[in-house]
């Protein structure tokens, strides 16, 4: 039960990214000023979910792999989304964000 609770919690957090990312400014959702540290944080989530599903080595760096190429795919989706533009800065907050979360998850298991 454990275990499906971690899938349900990566599937909205992933379903919430994409989502976020790809509507048009016009949309009147405004996030804050903090845009790169929007970014940075809503990965390091995102990849510390992916690591309570699953913590087997091989299957935990093709989450690695996964979450990374979801964040860079999204940012550059944006450019096909009216009034969106991608950006490198954001993407590699992106991959910062993902990088931290699974480090952290690192050393919280190897000092638990």
């Amino acid at each position: 039960m454990k275990n499906k609770l971690y899938i349900l919690s990566f599937a909205v957090v992933l379903t919430g990214i994409g989502v976020l990312s790809l509507m048009p400014p016009s949309s009147g959702i405004e996030l804050g000023e903090h845009d790169k540290w929007n970014h940075f944080i809503a990965y390091l989530v995102l990849s510390l979910n992916w690591c309570m599903i699953e913590n087997k080595s091989k299957v935990f760096f093709l989450g690695l792999l996964f979450c990374g190429c979801y964040g860079l795919s999204l940012e550059y989706l944006q450019g096909f989304v009216p009034g969106r533009l991608p950006s490198w800065l954001d993407a590699l907050a992106n991959l910062g964000g993902v990088m931290s979360g699974f480090v952290l998850y690192y050393f919280m298991k190897r000092f638990e």
